[in-house]
């Protein structure tokens, strides 16, 4: 759980960045460090505040420094175990959500844009798609085992994949792969080449895949060469 780790982690080394803290509001005032006390504190309290500021929370070093002297002093504080938790977790999701609104947008613009050319089709889910190559054959069925060349992209352009680059096709089951692919493949007839524009949500979402970057709409090429035979279920 992510407020967990993060709380083990800084809580261990808390008190030590009350020392930087308390330095900071205090004009930067130079810490003497006389005993080996002093530099552990020093070197945690450091090593904390780092962590905080990757972390890329909004802190009041003011604020904070009151909670730290409070909380290790044993006084009175204003929240709870659970008030404590909440904010922090709060904060962690909405710190989670801008950061994939960033990640999200690019992808989302290039879509947008594209759905105004008059060769894109689109599926009901969201895929965008264009037929370079329509062909004669058969359409597989969401559950077949289907031959392809293909070839993947970020929307910069840069290949992350290719069966083409390899030399040779590749056999793959349609109910094992990305929902973009399940969704817009058995369009296709055999002999088909489409280009597919998937959005993040039906690529590999949130997560970060190889050297595909989290929140990433993909452009596929795929050249669908035969249906081998239906995948048993």
């Amino acid at each position: 759980m992510i407020y967990t780790k993060k709380m083990a982690f800084i809580g261990l080394g808390v008190l030590c960045f009350m020392t930087v803290a308390q330095a900071q509001v205090a004009e930067q005032k130079p810490v003497a460090l006389s005993t080996p006390q002093d530099s552990l504190s020093y070197a945690l309290g450091v090593d904390i505040a780092r962590s905080l500021k990757s972390s890329n929370f909004d802190i009041d070093l003011n604020v904070l420094s009151k909670a730290l002297t409070a909380a290790y002093q044993g006084k009175d504080v204003l929240f709870n175990e659970e008030l404590v938790a909440t904010v922090i977790q709060r904060n962690i999701r909405m710190m989670m959500e801008k950061r994939g609104a960033e990640l999200r947008k690019p992808g989302e613009e290039f879509l947008a844009a594209l759905k105004s050319k008059p060769t894109i089709k689109a599926t009901p889910e969201g895929v965008l798609y264009e037929v370079l190559v329509e062909g004669t054959g058969s359409q597989p069925k969401a559950t077949d085992e289907i031959k392809v060349h293909y070839a993947g992209y970020l929307i910069n352009g840069e290949k992350f994949d290719s069966s083409y680059d390899r030399g040779e096709p590749i056999n793959l089951h349609l109910d094992q792969v990305i929902e973009g692919w399940k969704i817009a493949v058995p369009l296709m007839k055999v002999g088909s080449k489409y280009k597919l524009y998937v959005p993040y949500n039906l690529a590999y979402g949130e997560r970060e895949t190889g050297t595909i970057p989290a929140f990433s709409a993909l452009i596929f090429e795929i050249e669908l060469l035969d249906i081998i035979q239906p995948h048993e279920v």
